[in-house]
């Protein structure tokens, strides 16, 4: 018979060693344990529903600022960290196919749709994070009152997407699927030096490399929101900072033009980097101010 010490390390944990069961959590169709949070109103009783869907390297529990701003108006926020990311578990950054990310998204929505009914639910998701968000839409066209994206990866950079490399990445995900291939820039996140060093700084950020496979299933990714973005149909707000060197503006341009619902509002910020919710001041209290007013109009 196993000793009660040997039991509990069969029992899962977390990448960082702490017990899911002491976390919030859910397990996804795959098995695998997915680090939650939530934050609810305290002031009064949820009107609506917002999930945050965080971007390539980061986790949820930096969107603090935003989700607290959207408590006073009566949202309740929720969000997990997705696979191999943060307190999930998952290979860091690497995916079998970029639907999984969706599907959880789907999933977590639907559980807390079952558990809060009547009341709209919204999602935002920021860069990879707005990719899932707007394919989470296109599958499931009833299910959101409103999608946000902030800096969504829509359409590749050509210069990193030349018929060359896109075949090479393919070549490479095919004999090395976990072969490292890019990383993620974080001075070219936010003009803030200190929110930089932050992200720089944060442990449950993932400061590694990419694999090759994870590149070429966002790529299809992009190339299938290209394909399908006429479906689009949500009421849709779009966030881009003009000096974005992470994610193409014209991608989140083509977002806006080619999409076919009647509420639909594209923003711009001038000077602003990858992560709007994450710049200087008050460009950063600007674009919270901006989600919260959005979501609030609507509920």
């Amino acid at each position: 018979m196993a000793s009660d010490s040997q039991t509990s390390d069969d029992r899962p944990k977390t990448p960082q060693g702490v017990l899911y069961s002491e976390l919030p959590h859910l397990v996804n169709s795959r098995g695998q344990y997915l680090f939650c949070k939530y934050w609810e109103p305290q002031e009064q009783a949820p009107r609506a529903l917002l999930m945050i869907v965080h971007g390539l390297g980061g986790h949820c529990q930096r969107y603090e600022d935003l989700a607290t701003e959207l408590n006073k108006e009566g949202v309740l926020v929720f969000a997990h960290d997705h696979v191999g990311h943060g307190q999930s578990q998952g290979h860091p950054a690497d995916i079998k196919s970029f639907d999984e990310y969706v599907q959880d998204v789907l999933q977590h929505a639907d559980k807390m749709r079952a558990a809060k009914p009547g009341i709209p639910l919204f999602v935002f998701g920021q860069s990879m994070g707005g990719s899932v968000a707007i394919l989470s839409a296109l599958e499931r066209p009833t299910l959101f009152a409103g999608v946000i994206v902030s800096a969504p990866g829509v359409i590749p950079a050509p210069e990193s997407a030349t018929r060359f490399r896109v075949s090479a990445a393919k070549a490479l995900a095919f004999f090395a699927p976990r072969a490292g291939v890019a990383k993620v820039e974080a001075h070219l996140l936010s003009r803030d030096t200190a929110k930089v060093k932050a992200f720089k700084d944060d442990p449950l950020v993932f400061h590694g490399h990419v694999c090759a496979r994870w590149a070429v299933e966002f790529l299809s990714a992009m190339e299938r929101i290209q394909r399908e973005v006429h479906n689009f149909r949500t009421p849709l707000l779009a966030l881009h900072g003009d000096q974005d060197k992470m994610s193409l503006i014209d991608g989140t341009k083509f977002l806006y033009q080619h999409t076919r619902g009647a509420d639909k509002q594209l923003k711009i910020y001038p000077g602003v980097y990858h992560e709007p919710l994450f710049e200087l001041e008050p460009d950063a209290q600007t674009a919270r101010r901006d989600i919260v007013t959005w979501v609030a109009e609507r509920i």
